[in-house]
């Protein structure tokens, strides 16, 4: 893979171990017949986006994260470990030590990403000037968000709350009088768009086993022959695990 982009792009996947509701999930096998785990079809689809040495696997410094960082160089993708808590720092980290002057932000718990929505959250956020943007009306799980080095590493100096320096962005989103920020609308099938497409409890992990192992592993959320035609087959799909809770930054 490679890009056209005239700044460099590096993908920095949020991962750990210590997951209070499912530990280990980003290590979990997906589907269960195989021995790729989430983890990989979320670096497998960061490929397609930027090339092998633009995708970093940013985990702690935790002795529990050591089985990350080994998965990561497994896939022959980039390592930088950091505090566990504050990962504001580690995303600055992981892009000084990477030469990147935007950042893709996303978690090892999304493994069906959509590169093409991706790709066009960059080439949006370029074309804009922004120092933030996120995607909006796709799946929970499959949205994304771009983010200039230099936004983040303002926001790294002047963030102050627990929750600003966990969860990366908030600090960004809280000061639209600091940074240029943009969101970018997409759209899918209705049926798809109100999919729960992250691993975060058990049955989050049943239903994405069952969609990799119906659909080729690159499916993408638009594909007519793919997802919204399984999804037209099988209705049901969609209650196994809409009544988790989500919790937002």
């Amino acid at each position: 893979m490679t890009s056209s982009w005239p700044v460099r792009v590096v993908v920095v996947i949020q991962a750990r171990m210590n997951s209070s509701r499912l530990p280990g999930k980003v290590l979990l096998p997906l589907p269960l017949s195989s021995e790729t785990t989430v983890l990989g079809h979320v670096v497998a689809r960061a490929k397609r986006v930027v090339p092998s040495p633009q995708v970093v696997v940013a985990t702690s410094t935790l002795a529990a994260d050591d089985a990350v960082a080994a998965a990561a160089l497994a896939l022959n993708v980039g390592v930088f470990r950091g505090d566990e808590q504050d990962v504001l720092a580690r995303f600055v980290g992981a892009a000084a030590a990477h030469q990147a002057e935007v950042v893709v932000r996303i978690t090892s718990d999304n493994p069906a990403l959509d590169p093409a929505f991706m790709r066009a959250a960059v080439t949006h956020h370029l074309a804009t000037q922004a120092d933030y943007t996120l995607t909006t009306g796709l799946p929970l799980g499959t949205n994304v968000e771009v983010i200039t080095t230099t936004a983040l590493r303002q926001a790294a100096a002047e963030a102050t709350r627990p929750e600003e320096r966990e969860h990366v962005t908030p600090y960004l989103r809280r000061h639209p009088e600091l940074f240029r920020l943009q969101t970018l609308p997409l759209t899918v099938p209705p049926a798809v768009a109100d999919l729960r497409l992250t691993v975060d409890y058990p049955s989050d992990y049943a239903l994405l086993h069952l969609l990799f192992s119906e659909l080729p592993a690159d499916f993408s959320l638009t594909d007519p022959a793919g997802l919204p035609a399984l999804l037209a087959r099988h209705p049901w799909l969609a209650a196994i695990n809409n009544a988790n809770a989500q919790v937002q930054p």
